[in-house]
């Protein structure tokens, strides 16, 4: 189960060299290391609204499939003799 952060992959933030989308609050570029401005709390809330008004809220989840019946042991084979008198 993942816990990061949904503003992190829905706010572009991208690299003026490279075009890597980064952090918001990136000040150098994870790829190619150019520097960056990190963008301000109004800018990451303006691009969030703006995607959320244009974007319909996301399916939930499907509950997983049920798991199939276990099925029967077979007869355990019969014991081996090695005292067995063959007439």
């Amino acid at each position: 189960m993942c816990f990061r952060p949904a503003t992190v992959n829905q706010v572009d933030h991208k690299c003026p060299e490279c075009g890597t989308n980064n952090l918001p609050e990136a000040t150098m570029c994870a790829r190619c290391f150019a520097p960056m401005t990190p963008l301000s709390e109004e800018d990451v809330a303006a691009q969030l609204a703006a995607k959320e008004a244009g974007m319909p809220a996301p399916a939930a989840p499907a509950a997983p499939a049920a798991p199939a019946a276990p099925m029967a042991p077979g007869a355990p084979a019969a014991p081996k003799d090695d005292n067995a008198v063959y007439f």
